[in-house]
């Protein structure tokens, strides 16, 4: 295993960091607020697993103000997941999880309301990612200023995804029959940041915006991303979406020529 596998399966096994990264996983958090969540811990050993997951590259860190928040990135799970999980899985296992999910379901009508008679209230989503990328910062610019050649998500089959380069340009998907808009481009700053606002696929009335800004770490270049929104976004889209973003990142390594 590389350096950087050790260092996530470590950070793992200890039960602490994986309930705090179950914590994260649900919306960014203060280290204030993890700390609370652990009162037979104190803040000093909160802080200390937060290192050891930060070093491990599963928790980022943005500071606002005096806060310290933590998000869950979710790129080095998806490449564990890559590496050791995914060809072990088969047919049956999958078959399993729907059966032990199916199962622990609570039967119709014991819950106080139904979906149906809810209000969906409006919700957030918050994601914060980063990755190593082994090529030149001017070459990763490049490629996301062609995303459209590569870009793995589509709302319809034998579509086309177009990005226009340029501030005010649009991000968006073409089909014969019309298209959906994914953003537009507020900032473009080469080879530093790309910056859109838009739904980016999500339905309904929803704000969004997000980031990718570019860093040179000696030959390789640190891909760091921002998405937030707000709206009517339900947990399966926001987990979809935090999920996907990894998936993203490691379909921009293949196009670049890069073993994921």
């Amino acid at each position: 295993m590389s350096p950087a596998s050790d260092l996530v399966w470590k950070a793992l096994a200890d039960p602490t960091r994986r309930t705090l990264l179950d914590l994260l996983r649900d919306q960014p958090r203060t280290t204030g607020e993890l700390a609370e969540a652990f009162p037979g811990l104190t803040r000093f050993a909160v802080m200390k697993h937060l290192g050891v997951l930060e070093q491990a590259e599963l928790v980022l860190v943005r500071r606002r103000g005096r806060e310290r928040w933590n998000y869950l990135n979710g790129v080095p799970l998806r490449s564990a997941y890559e590496r050791w999980m995914r060809p072990y899985a088969n047919q049956w296992a999958d078959s399993l999880l729907r059966l032990k999910d199916t199962v622990e379901q609570p039967e119709k009508g014991t819950t106080a309301m139904t979906t149906a008679t809810q209000a969906l209230p409006l919700t957030s989503i918050d994601i914060a990612q980063e990755t190593r990328v082994a090529a030149p910062r001017e070459k990763v610019f490049d490629a996301l200023c062609k995303m459209g050649d590569w870009w793995p998500h589509r709302f319809h089959e034998q579509s086309t995804v177009h990005f226009e380069p340029e501030v005010g340009g649009r991000f968006w998907e073409e089909w014969p029959t019309g298209g959906a808009l994914y953003a537009t481009v507020d900032k473009l700053r080469r080879p530093e940041l790309i910056e859109c606002t838009g739904p980016m696929g999500m339905t309904g009335p929803v704000l969004g915006s997000f980031a990718l800004t570019l860093e040179e770490d000696g030959e390789a270049t640190v891909v760091k991303l921002t998405h937030r929104a707000y709206g009517d976004i339900d947990e399966e889209t926001r987990v979809g979406y935090t999920e996907g973003w990894g998936e993203i990142i490691k379909v921009l390594n293949t196009y670049l020529g890069i073993a994921g």
